[in-house]
């Protein structure tokens, strides 16, 4: 009966000890800033097998995007595309092409160069939410963040009832030739991957080859929703 209720103790102590100390671990502001990015943590990959997600970040330079639709139509693929509400606004015709080919329509903000504290994130947000449904009758359930603070994003997210998103390898479409943007797509794709895109003039004409590559490799490209399992 004394060994039982030594081990008792013990345990006991040990508990304490172990609240303790995480409580003084996390006290320390960078330890709960870390805490608190895991929980806000973004998707940066799906578990869809045989398919990737495309994600195109539409805000300034999208002179491409006719190529792009035409590109993804021909193929019967399927995107994502975050546009900024400010973008929205003065390019409906191109939203509503977007939605009507079954694209995937998401929002990186009104002004994605802006960048602070919650409610300034929030209601940019917002803002960009109310531009968007304005302009082609869908509100975007996705965020994709950028560049912007990831736990102040991904907070601002969960306040408005959104999917936080970010990427899992970029392709940097704004950087070097069609044939190393698409090599980039194309080494070692993993099922699941969120491929970031721009609509520059070098990923319109890198798409093609990117598109077929995916096939040949067996993985179907569809948009980020899909390989999230959102329905």
């Amino acid at each position: 009966m004394k060994m039982r209720k030594r081990s008792g103790a013990l345990v006991n102590l040990l508990l304490i000890l172990l609240i303790a100390a995480l409580y003084f671990a996390t006290s320390r502001p960078d330890a709960a800033a870390a805490v608190a990015q895991l929980y806000y943590a973004p998707a940066y990959r799906g578990r869809a097998e045989d398919a990737i997600a495309l994600q195109f970040a539409v805000s300034w330079e999208a002179a491409s995007l006719d190529s792009i639709l035409d590109a993804l139509a021909a193929h019967g693929a399927k995107a994502t595309f975050a546009v900024s509400g400010a973008w929205a606004e003065n390019n409906a015709a191109l939203l509503l092409r977007m939605a009507a080919d079954g694209h995937e329509i998401a929002t990186m903000g009104n002004d994605p160069s802006l960048d602070g504290k919650l409610s300034e994130v929030q209601r940019d947000v917002a803002v960009s939410l109310d531009k968007i449904e304005a302009a082609c009758g869908v509100r975007p359930l996705l965020y994709y963040s950028g560049a912007r603070n990831v736990t102040v994003s991904a907070r601002a997210a969960k306040k408005l009832g959104l999917t936080h998103v970010l990427s899992t390898l970029d392709l940097r479409c704004a950087a070097g030739s069609a044939e190393e943007i698409k090599q980039r797509g194309l080494n070692d794709p993993i099922e699941g991957s969120i491929l970031l895109m721009q609509p520059t003039a070098a990923a319109a004409e890198a798409l093609p080859g990117l598109l077929n590559g995916f096939k040949g490799k067996g993985l179907e490209a569809v948009r980020v929703g899909d390989v999230l399992g959102l329905g």
